[in-house]
């Protein structure tokens, strides 16, 4: 993982120095049919709802077949230990689904450090997902992971 601009390593060396208001990099993901059905396997979730046009039709929000809610929050899990640069720091995750995904659609993920306790030795960063069109997938009014200095 290469320093962006103006980005301390913290002590250590591994992923960045956080400081409230610092941003992770936001990074798009265009969620195809392909994926979907990976996911399926991996999860165990066969959900019609996932993968069969016909059954997404006749009763999705969005007309269609859409994402795991889950593979969104993956998604999301991994950008930030991506930007973490261990996956041992994050403590907690928790999200809130707001919209589907449907399949096709491209998400934009991204989050926010907004809180740091050094006496805890951690921080929290609100984390976000939306779709193309501004529809929010993951909620960043109370969508918060607790990771470790």
């Amino acid at each position: 993982m290469t320093e962006g601009a103006g980005e301390r390593q913290r002590a250590g060396g591994r992923g960045p120095r956080l400081v409230p208001g610092q941003r992770l990099p936001e990074r798009s993901v265009t969620l195809d049919q392909e994926g979907l059905i990976r996911y399926a396997g991996v999860s165990e979730d066969f959900n019609p709802l996932h993968w069969d046009a016909a059954f997404a039709g006749a009763v999705s929000p969005t007309g269609g077949v859409i994402a795991h809610g889950m593979l969104s929050m993956g998604l999301l899990s991994a950008l930030l230990t991506d930007w973490l640069g261990d996956a041992g720091r994050v403590r907690r995750m928790t999200c809130q689904f707001k919209a589907p995904c449907p399949v096709g659609a491209t998400i934009t993920l991204g989050g926010e450090v907004v809180d740091v306790d050094e006496a805890a030795g951690s921080a929290t960063v609100r984390l976000w997902a939306h779709t193309g069109d501004g529809a929010k997938v993951i909620d960043q009014r109370v969508s918060r992971a607790e990771v470790a200095l």
